[in-house]
């Protein structure tokens, strides 16, 4: 598990830098200029993953599949296709963004930060495209330092720019540090990585039989994105629909406490996704099973030990955030609950996508999201921000439990015997 060690290491790296880039906003900002970023960050988030349209994962299934049978010309052709559709859907949810908060007047900021949010929506998502073409290849450095490491340095950077020359600490000022950083970070990735992507020397494909087949996997993926991050998001959404921007910027301080302890399960599957694709072209399903098992054994063992140290230190590290920020102590408990449920099954939705099983993907995603929008709408105006987090857990139950059930119903025979053999610990050294 070299690699995912290597992406793990990447991203907790990225995760103190990110943790002093969020420091230095929330004092600069205040809790409730910090919401309104919150929000508009929240929404670049949401537009730039569905802006994929489910390429920046399919390209993790398919890109290894094609490599294997030597059709460097599919391949390519698979690139340039995810590139215009990436184009295409990012940018047509920026406009509809930005023409929705025109006709709103935006959030309790008003408009520039979430016009700010709405350019930002293209180049992110081109950016997830850069990160899941370099995961394809095995290049984790690539496809990770750039948007995690350097685009958070430059956010650091700028912000200090800009407070050192005395502009006034806002939203909008930090909105346009994030989209200075976002331009940059992904310009370097797509320079490098267009360096180091072969080119093939074959006639053109024609497209028409696997176009079709492209498609409807992106869609199905983009469906189950679009749910997963409604799942991800919703119930910030909803306390901001309750409650005013302080509340949302002490909550979305503790999520982001809470979710350095996703970084695990993110690196098992940075480093599992394109080995999964492999073994599944292969047809080897017993090693397939073998290495879903300890997929999810070297996912959840840290997120455990990693749940309870962030739970004994959680109010000292809000605390970092601002004073204001501790009260978010009362809802950490039960974000760092949904962290280790969705550890117990590791990267169960990467091994059911490049098997071709999105529609599992995006049924347990909806289910969370039904379940994280109805337990928010009755809970948030009774108990606020602790009612978001009970709707939080609760969501992520839903999810992992049809993405448990849909892994079992695949190979169920095959992580059968490799549990009870012990295999999915033994593959340690095959990494």
């Amino acid at each position: 598990m070299l690699s995912a060690a290597t992406t793990l290491a990447i991203r907790v790296a990225s995760a103190g830098i990110g943790y002093v880039v969020q420091f230095a906003l929330a004092r600069a900002l205040g809790a409730s200029e910090y919401g309104i970023f919150a929000l508009a960050w929240l929404w670049v988030t949401i537009g730039g993953f569905a802006g994929c349209f489910g390429f920046s994962q399919t390209v993790v299934r398919f890109l290894p599949r094609y490599r294997q049978k030597g059709d460097m010309a599919l391949h390519d052709a698979f690139l340039t296709v995810g590139r215009r559709v990436v184009a295409l859907v990012s940018g047509v949810l920026a406009l509809v963004g930005a023409a929705v908060t025109f006709l709103a007047g935006g959030w309790a900021g008003g408009v520039a930060p979430f016009l700010i949010a709405a350019a930002c929506v293209p180049v992110f998502a081109y950016a997830d495209l850069l990160e899941g073409t370099a995961r394809s290849r095995g290049w984790l450095g690539l496809a990770f330092i750039p948007p995690y490491i350097l685009r958070q340095l430059l956010v650091l950077g700028l912000v200090a720019g800009v407070h050192g020359l005395g502009w006034p600490g806002t939203a909008v000022t930090a909105m346009a540090a994030t989209f200075v950083a976002l331009v940059i970070a992904a310009a370097v990735q797509h320079v490098l990585l267009m360096r180091r992507l072969p080119r093939a020397d074959g006639p053109k494909k024609n497209l028409r039989r696997v176009l079709p087949l492209w498609l409807r996997s992106g869609g199905l993926l983009f469906l189950a994105d679009g749910a997963r991050l409604l799942r991800t998001y919703g119930d910030t959404i909803v306390l901001g629909a309750f409650l005013p921007p302080a509340a949302v910027g002490i909550y979305f301080a503790a999520t982001r406490v809470a979710s350095v302890l996703g970084f695990v399960e993110y690196s098992v599957s940075a480093a599992m996704g394109y080995r999964f694709a492999t073994m599944a072209a292969s047809g080897d399903r017993h090693a397939l099973a073998r290495r879903a098992v300890h997929a999810a054994i070297v996912t959840l063992v840290p997120v455990l030990v990693g749940g309870l140290v962030l739970w004994l230190i959680g109010g000292f590290v809000l605390g970092l955030f601002g004073a204001a920020f501790v009260a978010g102590t009362a809802v950490l408990p039960l974000l760092i609950a949904a962290q280790v449920l969705r550890a117990a099954v590791g990267p169960a939705d990467d091994l059911l996508n490049v098997l071709g099983r999105e529609r599992w993907t995006f049924v347990g995603q909806l289910a969370g999201l039904v379940v994280n929008v109805a337990t928010g709408l009755a809970l948030v105006p009774i108990l606020g921000i602790v009612g978001a987090g009970l709707a939080s857990l609760a969501a992520m139950a839903a999810t992992t439990a049809i993405l448990g059930i849909g892994a079992w119903l695949l190979l169920g025979g095959h992580l059968r015997a490799a549990t009870a053999s012990g295999d999915g610990v033994g593959t340690r050294g095959q990494s």
